[in-house]
């Protein structure tokens, strides 16, 4: 049954309104422009007035926004490429680029919402910067009726660096493992096309991997990305740190190792200032130790937005292949904002952590220091 015409009635209007992103606030307001009024702010008392007295189809089309409009918390990897050409990213990329096939779901439970194209980034002048964002449907029955589909948007941004032109930034944003899979696709589908036209060298994708880093190095690099005195983003202090012993290092253990060898492999710790901690800062201690995960405190000042807000930075395993991530946990603003705006303030904290990424990932991995 097609759902483009369905109002739902009964025990399925009773569970589209217990969907979370259905606020009680919406459907108060639903009853007030009908000139119902209740004293009760709560939806076990508003959601049954609702299911008695059924929904228009302009009323379901606003719930139906609400859900639609969940905060995203976006999530932020960076790969590199060089690039080997004097034309510009909006000549190499077609803007009938192939993305076709990039959803390989034989229960059709998955699709692409909408027809994406790369288009030039920001304020449309920078021909060597652009983005495509992608909607991702997911369709799932199993699910109760306003569970059932959910959207997932993901992009890929392309820049070529302003110095020399000599490298290719791909920045991704996904906010499920599905939109994770799709824009990995769709990333190899750009460097094949970018090889097999002669824009990049037959350099395999440069990714910033947990294997890149010696355990000293990596808990450097990722001290020092979590570190920023810009007003913007102001580092308050250190939250949470995830570690491991690191059995497979040679030598003397150290007496504040022992303590964990044999017992703990998997560490979560969290207080405050963690960074100031004996294994984050003892040359003798970090060898020994397999840093994977920095969570930060800080202050938030964009002009416009004060607050404050948690980032996490983090490989997601303790594995070689595992890809750094970076979300922001957390965003407290002072003012109530949309959700759409808060996940665009996600989004810009990000992009400004990512400034430095690749500058200190040349600094710390293993590439730079066994030359």
């Amino acid at each position: 049954m097609s759902n483009v015409f369905f109002i739902p009635t009964g025990d399925y209007l009773r569970q589209f309104i217990g969907n979370s992103m259905v606020k009680p606030s919406d459907i108060k307001d639903i009853l007030k422009k009908r000139g119902v009024y209740s004293s009760s702010n709560e939806k076990k008392t508003l959601g049954p007035i609702l299911v008695k007295s059924g929904i228009s189809p302009e009323e379901f089309e606003s719930l139906k926004e609400s859900i639609q409009t969940k905060e995203e918390n976006p999530k932020v990897q960076s790969r590199k490429l060089k690039w080997e050409s004097d034309d510009s990213l909006i000549e190499a990329i077609p803007h009938n680029f192939d993305f076709s096939n990039l959803v390989d779901d034989p229960f059709g439970v998955l699709s692409i919402d909408n027809a994406p194209v790369f288009t030039v980034a920001g304020d449309g002048t920078n021909t060597n910067h652009l983005i495509a964002e992608v909607t991702l449907k997911r369709n799932d029955k199993t699910k109760n009726f306003g569970d059932d589909v959910t959207y997932h948007q993901c992009s890929i941004e392309l820049r070529i660096d302003d110095d020399k032109n000599v490298s290719l930034n791909v920045l991704t944003k996904h906010s499920s493992k599905e939109t994770l899979n799709l824009v990995n696709k769709v990333t190899r589908r750009i460097h094949n096309h970018l090889k097999d036209n002669g824009y990049v060298s037959n350099e395999p994708i440069e990714k910033i991997l947990f294997g890149n880093f010696t355990n000293e190095n990596r808990i450097d690099f990722l001290v020092a990305m979590a570190k920023s005195n810009e007003k913007y983003l102001y580092y308050k202090d250190m939250k949470k740190v995830h570690m491991s012993p690191d059995e497979d290092v040679k030598g003397v253990v150290p007496t504040e190792i022992e303590l964990f060898e044999k017992k703990v492999n998997d560490l979560m710790f969290k207080g405050k200032n963690l960074d100031s901690s004996v294994y984050l800062k003892k040359n003798a201690l970090k060898k020994h130790i397999k840093l994977c995960s920095v969570t930060s405190r800080y202050e938030l000042d964009d002009n416009e937005h004060q607050g404050s807000c948690l980032v996490r930075i983090h490989f997601p395993e303790f594995d070689d292949d595992s890809e750094l991530l970076m979300e922001v946990e957390n965003l407290n603003i002072q003012k109530k904002l949309p959700a759409e705006l808060k996940s665009d303030i996600k989004l810009q904290i990000l992009k400004f952590l990512e400034t430095k990424k690749m500058t200190l990932y040349t600094k710390y991995s293993k590439k730079q220091s066994n030359p």
